[in-house]
């Protein structure tokens, strides 16, 4: 099972920090730590940037969203 800070993983390799995704799609620095703490779904409605600019598929993203999400109800 993956730990915790594979979703932190999944963002840094894509992005290096939580402040560069921010910055990259538009949103607040508080936005990406709330889908890292609670909300990973909110990352979904930017799943077509992320696919556009990263070398990642939408069914990627959404791995990431549902293994995180399991992991949050742990």
């Amino acid at each position: 099972m993956k730990n915790k800070s594979d979703f932190k993983e999944f963002i840094g390799k894509h992005y290096g920090t939580q402040r560069r995704m921010a910055s990259e799609l538009g949103v607040t620095p508080e936005t990406v730590r709330s889908w890292i703490n609670k909300n990973p779904r909110g990352i979904l409605k930017y799943s077509p940037e992320i696919v556009k600019e990263k070398n990642v598929t939408a069914s990627q993203i959404v791995w990431e969203v549902m293994h995180h999400e399991r992991h949050l109800q742990e």
